[in-house]
């Protein structure tokens, strides 16, 4: 697996580096504040290759399960 590229990927999916506020990571989850959640592409993210779910959770975090 490329992980470079899956990141590329997610990045562009959420809706840029524009739309990020923040990200912090854990072992299993890409945890992002983003400025406008429409923006990002759950069905994409959701399907790409690695990605196991994506979560939108409280405090407005936007997770993406690796």
């Amino acid at each position: 697996m490329d992980y470079k590229e899956l990141a590329t990927n997610i990045l562009k999916n959420v809706g840029g580096k524009e739309n990020v506020n923040d990200v912090i990571h854990c072992v299993t989850r890409l945890r992002f504040h983003l400025k406008d959640e429409s923006k990002a592409n759950d069905t994409v993210i959701k399907n790409m290759d690695g990605v196991m779910d994506v979560i939108h959770a409280g405090g407005g975090q936007y997770q993406v399960v690796i």
